[in-house]
């Protein structure tokens, strides 16, 4: 009795407990304002708030963001520009804190850090998913977050062949806070150059003409750095404002002071002036002035972002003397000649700026690098000036004037980073790699914080790997490590499954080129190797030096390519490094290595393709299986052309190895051909670089027969 009663005590008290937690969830989920656990993106039943007061660059990503959704749902939201009440209905909230066009409550608990910060986050009480940047480009930032992190869309998908997954709706977590703090390097730029299939693809079709600058946006770089934008009545290049368009900032290449070079010279006299060009003489200063004047009085007035370029040099990627017939000859001479120029550049962006102390660089490249060791350069300094040094011509890796960088100095430092060479570097395939990058780039900011960027992407399609590891990077050191970024990109664009035999592969295709000279830099991979373009130079050259009737075959017959300011840098080969006595037979050796690890990289490549899911297979063939093919069968030839040569007095021997040197550049050029299809079915139409090897190698096999 006792213990009954006891028991319907506790029981009575229980269902009393029960009774007060019930009603407490009941309010809550009964309320106006559930919260859920998943905010629900269903098509047809959400909408974007976006203010029409926005400008114009935040415009062009929003239509960006719609084609993601018609790409992936099959429908592109409803647009409203001002922000109700009505919590039932999912809303994409847009806001860009730098214009205040969108009046939204503050969150303290998710404030910006400051330029270029950004988030995506919900907010599950009022049935919110907010895109929000401090600054423009911020939001643009964080529209494209979300486009890669909610509607998967990967930052690269324009030339991975992408293939979305198709949505009704997506479920995003409630907890979803994606945030990303201010960019360590202010100024994050992209240079397109030796652009021979680039430029006629860019001109293939209408939209070509943006996806780069998009694709440059969606990796979070923030400049592009091109040639002579300046024109003749006080106007810039349609490129200029179509960069500006998109909401990037433009810089100037390094042969380009104040955005443009002496190649302008005749056309600002003959257009601008109405006469006739004056000779270009260091005599001519008033001449040169009233030139340097006008380039910065357009560039002002035009109301473009503009970082500031400061360069004297010629009428190409070659230093001024090469064009000014009064210069001098001495290097001391020559630098003091350039460090008056770019003084008065300086002085010339005050004046029309109306700001003493401008943002501004200048690039030590080439010759400049060279008077920078010396001691002899004496570039301007201030806060705000930025010093940017470059890997050394030829190869990558840091000169000796950023070794000898004075770190008391108060200037800003930035770095300039060449993916390819114009004529020995890579061109077709990939070759540095993310690891060379991340160590040329640790051992710059170890110097002092980084403030300026800009990598040399060639043609872009080529090395988008080695971009998007170079965008991670800028934004974050501390985060950045190039396996675990391979990794990630490897999952990304390849799937999980497969993800880390792939990241082995890419590692193991860029370490298989020959290094034809040991590393000098500790720690270094890797310093020197074998690009593509520099295989092309020794066909070129050695094609030159055959059928020497009656002369000792020249087994070292490579020569400097055109203007080398240090010699010894166009292929360096190293005999006594490859334990050979000439460079022909360090060629040989060097290919036959080479051979074996490419051809064990593609092996490798085809049996992965196997494993992919469809939709994944034709950006993984691409780039990275097509490349490995392609250095395959161009090792090949060459080692069999070096064959031929060596051996040209027999002519049995002659004959069958040009054979097979024709059989391996067919195959090479047959592999690249596969990555020809949808937009880029016409990559290599215009400008083939096998077709002049291919055409050399047959008019060698022709005289061979003939002398037979």
């Amino acid at each position: 009795m006792f213990q009954l009663r006891r028991n319907s005590k506790i029981t009575l008290v229980g269902h009393f407990l029960l009774f007060i937690i019930l009603t407490l969830l009941t309010s809550i989920t009964k309320g106006n304002n559930p919260i859920p656990e998943n905010i629900i993106l269903e098509k047809n039943k959400f909408k974007i708030v976006f203010s029409d007061k926005e400008p114009a660059p935040l415009k062009i990503a929003l239509e960006a963001l719609q084609k993601d959704f018609r790409n992936v749902m099959g429908f592109i939201p409803e647009v409203k520009g001002t922000l109700d009440k009505d919590y039932t209905q999912t809303t994409i909230v847009i806001v860009n804190r730098g214009s205040k066009a969108l009046k939204v409550p503050s969150d303290k608990n998710r404030e910006l850090t400051g330029f270029e910060s950004h988030r995506v986050y919900v907010d599950s009480k009022t049935n919110r998913i907010y895109l929000e940047g401090f600054d423009l480009r911020g939001t643009i930032y964080a529209i494209y977050t979300f486009s890669e992190k909610i509607l998967g869309i990967p930052p690269l998908h324009y030339w991975a062949s992408w293939v979305p997954a198709k949505m009704n709706s997506i479920s995003v977590p409630a907890n979803t806070d994606f945030f990303f703090k201010s960019p360590q390097v202010r100024y994050r730029a992209f240079l397109t150059n030796d652009e021979d299939y680039f430029t006629p693809w860019r001109k293939a079709a209408d939209g070509n003409e943006n996806i780069w600058l998009e694709t440059v946006l969606r990796l979070k770089l923030n400049t592009v750095e091109t040639a002579n934008t300046v024109k003749p009545g006080y106007k810039m290049s349609a490129d200029a404002y179509r960069i500006n368009d998109y909401g990037l900032v433009l810089t100037s290449h390094h042969t380009n002071g104040l955005n443009t070079s002496f190649s302008s010279w005749d056309s600002y006299w003959k257009e601008v002036r109405k006469l006739e060009p004056p000779k270009l003489l260091l005599s001519n200063e008033q001449a040169i002035r009233e030139f340097f004047k006008y380039n910065a009085e357009t560039v002002q007035k035009s109301g473009i972002e503009n970082l500031w370029t400061l360069a004297f040099r010629g009428k190409g990627d070659q230093p001024f003397w090469s064009v000014f017939e009064d210069a001098p000859a001495g290097d001391k001479e020559r630098a003091d000649v350039i460090n008056k120029m770019l003084q008065i550049q300086l002085d010339d962006i005050k004046e029309v700026s109306g700001n003493p102390n401008p943002y501004v660089r200048l690039t030590f490249y080439d010759e400049l690098a060279s008077l920078m060791a010396k001691g002899y350069l004496k570039p301007p300094v201030s806060e705000n000036i930025i010093w940017t040094y470059c890997s050394g011509r030829r190869d990558h890796y840091p000169y000796d004037d950023i070794v000898n960088f004075d770190t008391s100095k108060p200037v800003k430092l930035g770095f300039y980073m060449n993916f390819q060479f114009t004529s020995t570097g890579a061109h077709v395939a990939p070759a540095e790699g993310p690891w060379k990058m991340e160590f040329n780039y640790r051992y710059v900011n170890s110097k002092s914080p980084l403030y300026f960027s800009v990598i040399n992407a060639g043609n872009i399609r080529e090395f988008v790997l080695e971009i998007s590891a170079n965008a991670k990077m800028l934004w974050d050191y501390e985060s950045y490590n190039s396996d675990q970024f391979v990794l990630d990109y490897a999952r990304q664009y390849f799937g999980e499954k497969n993800g880390w035999e792939i990241a082995q592969l890419c590692k193991d295709y860029f370490y298989s080129f020959w290094c034809q000279k040991k590393s000098v830099l500790k720690r270094m991979d890797r310093q020197f190797i074998f690009q593509d373009l520099r295989y092309a130079r020794v066909f070129d050259q050695i094609t030159e030096k055959f059928y020497t009737s009656g002369n000792p075959i020249n087994l070292s017959p490579l020569k400097e390519i055109g203007y080398e300011h240090i010699p010894g840098r166009s292929f360096r080969i190293d005999l006594k490094d490859n334990d050979a006595e000439n460079q022909v037979d360090s060629m040989l050796k060097g290919m036959l290595l080479t051979i074996s690890k490419f051809e064990a990289v593609s092996a490798r490549c085809t049996e992965m393709m196997l494993n992919l899911d469809q939709d994944k297979q034709t950006f993984f063939d691409d780039n990275l299986r097509l490349y490995s093919y392609y250095m395959t069968h161009l090792s090949k030839s060459l080692y069999y052309f070096l064959t031929a040569y060596k051996n040209q007095k027999d002519n049995d021997i002659l004959i069958r190895n040009l054979g097979l040197a024709e059989f391996e550049i067919e195959h090479a050029q047959q592999y690249l051909l596969e990555g020809q299809h949808g937009l880029f079915s016409n990559w290599y139409t215009n400008s083939f670089p096998l077709t002049k090897i291919k055409k050399s190698i047959s008019v060698l096999q022709e005289e061979a027969l003939n002398r037979k």
